[in-house]
């Protein structure tokens, strides 16, 4: 187990480090295998695309609890409310493995291991026309496994606009994870930069409630990388419930995802799975609040895309 650890901590997927800056918690995208940079409609659009905060017209919190495999677990807090011309906020995700023990060189069990990741995020969206908005993350984020650890600077930026004006089909564009990072047992590696541009439809008169579909392209920005495609697709049945599902094309482990969502007023829960061939499958949880202030009448056309 301490070896895996290391090896995922030290370079994660595609011979990168601080591995875990790539992770994206949050259960209703996830259900849609993270096709959601061109959707980016609530207070976690940070992880995705932080131009998507514009879109977040009323203070809203997003918990999730993300369990994966190897013992790994996630919690990830966002909170996100308009300020000044434009809308602001803040997360933190805290990566976590279950101790494992320590042996010496004779077999004998000496101690515990830990293995934990803080990633500590603030972003700004602005709205800078009808249909168009910018937004940016600033990431601090620490990492540390055994005895060693590192720390480390990064940051994100985003556009999201309408295409033809229209608030049913919205297209994104960020770029991630640029910055730097401190060495980790004597050895720099580069962080996990990546651009990714995305699309969304919505389709409201079906007769059962509103159909949104989604893709994203996301290329990590290392030389023999292949983009990823990643398409998704949600039902909100009358307003109530929610049912997801996607598919990744060129992931190593993990293609299928799938989960649901159930709608009370101002408050959401989802569910996402996501198997791993012989890893196991994956299970996230996310409860959304927004806080409505029922005498204070919301902007119109403040956002860029809908729920």
């Amino acid at each position: 187990f301490f070896v895996m650890g290391l090896c995922f901590s030290l370079y994660g997927a595609g011979g990168v480090g601080a591995d875990f800056l790539r992770v994206e918690p949050q259960a209703r995208a996830a259900a849609m295998s993270n096709a959601f940079c061109g959707i980016a409609a609530d207070v976690s659009s940070m992880i995705y695309n932080p131009a998507g905060l514009i879109n977040v017209r009323n203070p809203s919190l997003s918990l999730t609890h993300f369990s994966s495999f190897v013992d790994t677990n996630y919690e990830y807090l966002a909170f996100g409310a308009p300020l000044g011309p434009g809308t602001a906020g803040v997360s933190v995700l805290f990566c976590y493995s279950y101790d494992f023990p320590e042996f010496n060189e004779w077999g004998a069990e000496v101690g515990d291991v830990s293995n934990h990741d803080i990633v500590a995020t603030t972003a700004y969206a602005y709205k800078l026309m009808p249909g168009l908005a910018a937004g940016v993350n600033l990431k601090f984020f620490y990492s540390r496994l055994y005895i060693y650890s590192k720390i480390g600077i990064a940051f994100d930026a985003g556009m999201l606009f309408n295409l033809g004006l229209n608030p049913d089909v919205c297209a994104g564009i960020a770029v991630q994870n640029i910055g730097d990072q401190g060495a980790f047992i004597s050895v720099k590696d580069p962080l996990p930069s990546n651009v990714k541009a995305g699309m969304s439809v919505k389709l409201k008169e079906t007769g059962i409630g509103t159909v949104t579909l989604a893709m994203d392209v996301n290329r990590l920005l290392l030389r023999d990388e292949m983009p990823t495609l990643d398409i998704g697709g949600e039902v909100e049945i009358f307003e109530v419930f929610c049912v997801r599902a996607g598919y990744g094309f060129r992931h190593d482990v993990a293609n299928m995802s799938a989960g649901m969502g159930l709608i009370m007023g101002d408050i959401r829960f989802s569910y996402a799975f996501q198997p791993f061939d012989m890893l196991g499958t994956t299970h996230r949880f996310s409860l959304d609040v927004e806080f409505v202030d029922k005498k204070q009448e919301i902007p119109e056309n403040q956002g860029v895309s809908g729920r």
